[in-house]
């Protein structure tokens, strides 16, 4: 099933709390998984793991059921909790 995945890279770092900081965020429209594995081994070499880079991948993307009308809703991958309508915070607020 084609869609649209989000590519993150991230590169090791201490000075963040996290030990890493985002380097990119690259939307790749009409993809599929295998499609996205191969992207992201052809971009290993300009970002490889030895110098502390790390890929990941999800779909842009998501389907969640309202807690409220029960349909499913399409929401962003990374919408934060008290945003997402299948959340009791989403209603509580």
């Amino acid at each position: 099933m084609k869609q649209d995945y989000t590519l993150y890279i991230y590169k090791r770092d201490r000075r963040t709390k996290a030990g890493e900081r985002l380097v990119s965020t690259t939307v790749w429209k009409d993809r599929d998984e295998a499609s996205m594995r191969r992207e992201s081994n052809e971009i290993y070499n300009l970002y490889p793991a030895t110098q502390g880079y790390r890929f990941e991948y999800h779909p842009t993307m998501k389907t969640v059921k309202s807690l409220m009308t029960g349909q499913d809703v399409k929401i962003p991958y990374d919408t934060p909790r008290s945003c997402d309508p299948s959340s009791e915070l989403y209603w509580t607020m």
